[in-house]
């Protein structure tokens, strides 16, 4: 599992895992097979750009009323 996954899976409070390998088990048992993939490739792309590990850009996101932001200590 990546770890941007596993960060914006975390923020989401999708799971409470410390791990990537936690947080891949954690979203195997609470999602459909056939969304494994395209969830995976969803939240790279998106803690790529816009979700980023120490300043997440909270201002340019499309989820951000609905997110908790578990974790995020500072934002843009």
């Amino acid at each position: 599992m990546d770890t941007h996954v596993h960060r914006i899976a975390n923020r989401l409070g999708w799971v409470l895992t410390k791990t990537p390998d936690d947080t891949e088990a954690a979203l195997r048992l609470r999602l459909p097979k056939r969304w494994w993939i395209p969830i995976n490739e969803t939240l790279v792309r998106h803690g790529q750009q816009v979700c980023k590990p120490v300043s997440p850009l909270c201002s340019a996101c499309p989820v951000e009323r609905s997110c908790p932001k578990i974790g995020v200590d500072r934002r843009r």
